[in-house]
């Protein structure tokens, strides 16, 4: 049973998609990211900030576009405990409301869609791509419902949203890119497993880690952490 476990739980990690996202959604940030020229109409933007790590520079007014980087950017995490850990993402910032992020682990190219609002980030769509995929239209997204949420205020331990917990607001986070202060960790418990995001202001999800705990306390531990940004 307890190999059977763990087989799904390494499984369930290469699924999740991770929602490591931009710093700050930019009014002049760039909407058609048309890669082969083939993608339809998509939302309205202008130029990337060039200033992409600029911790003090904040272009909008709602605090919840902290938790995204640039559009344009790419990030590495570096993968521990299993080969699907590692990670590439990709960001593209279609509007001030709307986030898309693609990631490949190796076994798994995803995107996510996310739409930022005053209070809370949503996942609209979560699925798997060919990285060729256009972007989605305003009229596609336009249409989404939103699946669960991905963050949420107040920013206080023992807040809930779903099946998450904050239970963290100031903890720091040591990555191969940097260590960062006042994280926000939050936290899913399900039966014997442990699931943890580490969000840090500037850059959004920095870490994510699952635990599946065992009987006799030899925790089998998957990291995926932030290397680089580029």
């Amino acid at each position: 049973m307890r190999m059977v476990k763990l087989s799904l739980f390494l499984i369930g990690i290469t699924l999740i998609a991770f929602a490591c996202t931009p710093k700050t959604l930019h009014d002049d940030s760039p909407a058609n990211v048309d890669k082969e020229n083939n993608t339809e109409e998509v939302l309205d933007s202008g130029e990337t900030d060039s200033n992409k790590y600029d911790d003090e520079q904040s272009l909008l007014d709602n605090p919840m576009s902290e938790f995204f980087l640039p559009s344009g950017t790419n990030a590495h995490y570096k993968g521990e405990g299993n080969e699907f850990a590692e990670l590439d993402i990709e960001v593209t910032v279609l509007d001030e409301s709307h986030v898309v992020v693609d990631e490949d682990n190796g076994g798994v190219s995803s995107r996510t869609i996310y739409q930022i609002q005053e209070d809370k980030i949503s996942i609209l769509s979560s699925e798997p791509i060919d990285f060729d995929d256009p972007m989605p239209t305003s009229d596609m997204i336009s249409k989404m419902i939103p699946l669960e949420i991905y963050l949420q205020k107040p920013f206080e331990v023992g807040s809930s949203f779903g099946k998450w917990t904050i239970i963290e607001t100031d903890a720091t986070t040591e990555t191969p890119f940097k260590t960062f202060n006042d994280v926000i960790v939050n936290e899913m418990d399900e039966d014997d497993f442990i699931n943890r995001k580490y969000f840090a202001k500037g850059f959004g999800e920095i870490k994510r880690e699952a635990i599946m705990i065992t009987e006799n306390n030899d925790d089998f531990i998957v990291t995926s952490t932030l290397q680089s940004v580029d």
